[in-house]
């Protein structure tokens, strides 16, 4: 009996060190972050398989290996398994998103709005760039900034009508909100859980979209000008609040353009409307037409803590426009050109 035991010890220790040995390896390729809302974990890629988990934005995985359109991931719990690679994003690319939500952080918001459609947020504009996020309909936006890209189709999207018509269009760089379920819930498919439910964790995100997929929150009588003007608008600010006896009445500086998408200006006329209390309404105290002007406009106090706004215009990158408002008067505040700068005479009218 001893004897048997002395080898079938021995024999047994060596099949565990081989089957050790020759265990399936699992290493590393890299490392990814989930790039949707949720992204259901499956058992393998074949059509019979089982859900073994969910995944959610920004969550940070191990790329095990890679097989056509799907990856082999480990998630930080150890647990294993398949999902769309299109749901993953690059570590390079993860560190320019965080680096856009970063910047965005020390920009003055220009308009906000929300999102008309499903959209794609896009590291940069274009729609071929690397897409961050998909924001769902509904979704609330504040918009920093606008740029000009050329309109290609693309698989992800599907705009051929209206996007042939737009050789050029416009982008808004925005920062949403991309929403996460918190614990561990149950497994859900991406494609259809776009909008925030309660109990929904928040995360910031920033990116770039179409700008006619937003369409921007403006107050009622900011709208009703603009619209009578016929002016697409593009940005709007509070400048200040007066008060009479029917409450208070913030006061509003705009800037839009008449133009169609694709123009190199980002706004080619700025409106001021304010309060009249003997009237009990809005009128437009200033306009200012002819412009080229470049985002961001600028809103603080001036010297005397009245309402000042100020931008560039395209091309003029070492000179402001300046302006107070003062009571219902809009002044331009002339300032010195510097050295080598050549002043663009601004054409408006009262």
């Amino acid at each position: 009996m001893k004897r048997k035991l002395l080898v079938a010890v021995p024999l047994l220790c060596l099949v565990a060190l081989l089957a050790w040995f020759f265990r399936p390896k699992h290493e590393s390729l890299g490392e990814a972050y989930v790039s949707e809302r949720t992204v259901t974990l499956f058992s393998s890629i074949a059509q019979v398989r089982e859900q073994v988990g969910v995944l959610y934005y920004g969550e940070r995985v191990e790329v095990l290996a890679h097989r056509n359109d799907n990856a082999k991931v480990r998630t930080a719990a150890g647990v294993e398994g398949w999902v769309d690679s299109r749901y993953l994003m690059d570590p390079g690319l993860w560190q320019r998103s965080e680096k856009l939500l970063a910047d965005s952080k020390g920009m003055t918001v220009q308009a906000r709005g929300r999102t008309k459609t499903t959209t794609n947020l896009r590291i940069a504009p274009g729609r071929t760039e690397p897409r961050l996020y998909q924001f769902g309909r509904g979704t609330e936006v504040e918009i920093f900034g606008r740029a000009v890209a050329d309109w290609v189709q693309v698989t992800d999207e599907k705009e051929a009508a209206e996007g042939e018509a737009n050789k050029k269009e416009d982008w808004y760089l925005v920062r949403g909100i991309a929403t996460r379920p918190p614990g561990e819930g149950s497994i859900r498919n991406s494609a259809m859980m776009t909008t925030t439910q309660p109990g929904d964790q928040t995360i910031p995100i920033a990116g770039w979209v179409v700008a006619r997929f937003i369409s921007l929150d403006l107050p009622d009588p900011v709208s009703t000008g603009l619209s009578a003007a016929n002016v697409r608008p593009v940005a709007w600010f509070e400048l200040n609040r007066v008060t009479d006896d029917s409450g208070d009445h913030p006061q509003y500086l705009t800037a839009g353009t008449r133009s169609a998408e694709g123009e190199p200006c980002d706004f080619t006329t700025i409106r001021v409307y304010t309060w009249n209390p003997k009237k009990s309404r809005y009128e437009t105290a200033y306009i200012e037409n002819d412009l080229c002007g470049a985002l961001p406009i600028q809103v603080g106090k001036g010297p005397k803590g009245e309402p000042e706004f100020r931008f560039r215009e395209k091309g003029a990158e070492t000179e402001q426009h300046v302006y107070h408002l003062v009571q219902t008067v809009v002044r331009r505040v002339r300032q010195e050109p510097a050295k080598g700068s050549v002043r663009k005479a601004a054409k408006g009218k009262r």
